[in-house]
């Protein structure tokens, strides 16, 4: 840690910085429709507007993650948000579809601050305060959502969808400035070679995979392009693998990716990533679904219905990371998957109102929050000190492959599982049927939840197998 460097200083800069990406990201949701319209975009064009910025985000992710290793966290961090406002500013003038959807893959590369976020809180405090420090940067990330999907459709709504980069560039550049002038050099440890052809295999992998996901709502799970990019995406990354293990300087050790707590980590993060996407388009789906089958409440509305569990994280997030400092990791872990699934079980039967629904929404919300913590912790926990940022980009990427099959899992299962809604013409007989709508039906939304619940009750089987270790109980006198 530098001598002018002061620990909370940092961690406001990095909670501030990582809650407006994801901000961002999330504003961009309902605009949708409204950005397809004005640019001419198909459904699938509009659905890259989404997905590039986290196709490139999650491939880049390691190698930002080695660089900052190599090269210094501090440097890759400024270069990252860089990246970011570059094309933040880009997006907000978009002459049409493909230049908005360039504009969000170049975003992507400003992924890379959170795993770099983690790494350097790892470095600034002192062993039993890391916890609480990454609790509170990784509650960030559903709190920025939340808000952006708020902000967004207010924004969107009453200055329209461009406002909504242009006021987001000039967020991006007080968050360069603040990182620039708060944030210490944090030099490498040492330095070692890179390898990039095992980069470009695990980066290949992933984009191939993720761009599997994000096609299949249009072209569907079994088509033999998307078969073909399956396949190829599978066969690449154990390419990777099996190049890793007899790579001289691999990008990753293998054996810090067989480290049992590493494993557990990566593991839990690719299945509550796609429980905490279910919990998200379940919820808003539902509430924005008309009666008799959902509330029918507006866009704006439905993120509303999110915010009380947003509140409960900025809450929650320190008390899981001194639980996670004084009990370990593997019971706040077991605790949050659990509580996830009741929340998601509650769901199937008490959501008859927006008070049910909220309530709903809170108790999931504080189980996701308390899984999220103690992974972030036992990655950087399990990682040499020259290798903290890289293993955090690894399982950022992990965790966003489930991010991006969990909207894949929801929208599957809203479009397969579909019901008529029977209504009236006011002044006709009661009797006389006037027309019907097939929608999604109560089948489908409880389905949708069992599966999150699912999802959460394997996160908890899998954290079992994680190994303990505390440190101390000097942490609850502060």
């Amino acid at each position: 840690m530098s001598s002018r460097e002061n620990p909370w200083v940092v961690l406001g800069v990095l909670t501030f910085n990582t809650a407006l990406t994801s901000y961002v990201e999330a504003m961009v949701i309902p605009s949708l429709p409204h950005i397809q319209s004005a640019l001419s975009a198909t459904n699938e064009e509009a659905a890259w507007v989404v997905s590039a910025y986290m196709v490139v985000g999650a491939s880049i992710a390691p190698l930002f993650g080695k660089l900052g290793d190599n090269y210094g966290k501090k440097r890759l961090y400024l270069l990252s948000l860089i990246f970011y406002s570059v094309a933040v500013l880009m997006a907000g003038f978009a002459p049409n579809i493909g230049s908005l959807i360039t504009a969000r893959a170049v975003q992507g590369f400003g992924f890379a601050i959170f795993p770099l976020s983690i790494a350097i809180v790892t470095d600034v405090f002192p062993r039993e305060r890391v916890a609480l420090a990454q609790g509170v940067i990784s509650a960030m990330v559903a709190i920025g959502m939340t808000i952006g999907m708020i902000a967004g459709a207010y924004i969107e709504e009453y200055l329209g969808w461009r406002f909504m980069f242009h006021i987001a560039f000039v967020l991006s550049l007080l968050a360069l400035a603040l990182s620039a002038a708060l944030i210490g050099p944090h030099p490498p440890v040492r330095r070692t070679h890179i390898d990039y052809g095992s980069t470009l295999l695990v980066a290949t992998a992933v984009m191939l995979i993720l761009v599997y996901l994000t096609e299949t709502p249009y072209i569907g799970w079994f088509s033999p392009l998307q078969l073909a990019l399956l396949v190829s995406g599978l066969a690449l990354f154990g390419g990777f693998v099996a190049y890793e293990l007899h790579a001289y300087e691999p990008l990753i050790s293998p054996h810090l990716l067989v480290n049992r707590n590493v494993m557990v980590a990566n593991l839990s993060g690719l299945l509550s990533g796609i429980a905490m996407f279910i919990l998200y388009l379940g919820v808003i789906y539902y509430a924005e679904e008309p009666p008799p089958y959902g509330l029918g409440l507006s866009v704006i509305q439905a993120a509303l219905s999110l915010f009380p569990a947003t509140v409960a994280m900025i809450v929650i997030a320190p008390i899981v990371g001194y639980a996670t400092s004084s009990l370990g990791p593997r019971p706040v872990l077991i605790y949050g998957s659990l509580v996830a699934a009741l929340g998601f079980w509650l769901f199937t039967f008490a959501r008859a109102n927006v008070f049910q629904l909220v309530m709903d929404s809170f108790i999931t919300g504080v189980g996701i929050v308390s899984i999220i913590t103690p992974i972030v912790n036992m990655v950087a926990v399990s990682m040499p000190s020259d290798s903290v940022a890289v293993g955090l980009g690894f399982n950022t990427m992990v965790r966003y492959l489930g991010a991006a099959a969990g909207p894949v899992i929801s929208a599957t299962i809203l479009t397969t599982y579909k019901s008529y809604a029977l209504y009236y013409v006011p002044g006709f007989s009661s009797s006389l049927l006037s027309g019907a709508f097939l929608e999604p039906g109560p089948h489908a939304f409880n389905l949708i939840f069992l599966v999150g619940m699912a999802f959460s009750l394997a996160t908890a089987l899998v954290s079992a197998f994680a190994n303990n270790y505390r440190w101390g109980r000097a942490v609850l006198a502060a």
